[in-house]
């Protein structure tokens, strides 16, 4: 658990209102791990960071959803490379993969699969 405290200090240095899960892919018979084998099979744990969407009221003006959208997802990838490189100076391989919209309404992401594994929530088409 050491490393989780390393991996949580990073993240609240960027923010305080986050969501982290950690996935040992080894262990577990899924499904919808299925079509990611030849990932899992080279990285066989994921970690999976959610950040709390911020009011939609900010200053007394209100912001656009593309805006916010777009403002997390920056905040998501610093703090992912941030952690990526904390894994690779530790001697691990990592990588980050960006988070990306799926229009296609069947379609699940890695990060959805991962979050859900983690115990993050529920698989559904919010958009969020």
């Amino acid at each position: 658990m050491k490393f989780e405290s390393a991996i949580r200090n990073s993240i609240e240095t960027e923010c305080e209102d986050y969501f982290l899960g950690i996935v040992d892919f080894y262990h577990l018979e899924n499904s919808l791990i299925e079509k990611y084998d030849s990932l899992i099979s080279e990285y066989p744990r994921a970690i999976s960071v959610g950040i709390t969407l911020p009011n939609l009221i900010s200053d007394g003006v209100k912001k656009s959803y593309e805006k916010i959208y777009h403002e997390t997802n920056c905040q998501l990838k610093y703090i992912t490379s941030k952690l990526t490189k904390l894994l690779e100076n530790e001697g691990y391989k990592a990588f980050t993969i960006p988070k990306s919209r799926i229009n296609d309404e069947n379609s699940i992401s890695f990060h959805e699969t991962v979050a859900n594994l983690a115990n993050m929530g529920k698989l559904k088409k919010t958009s969020l």
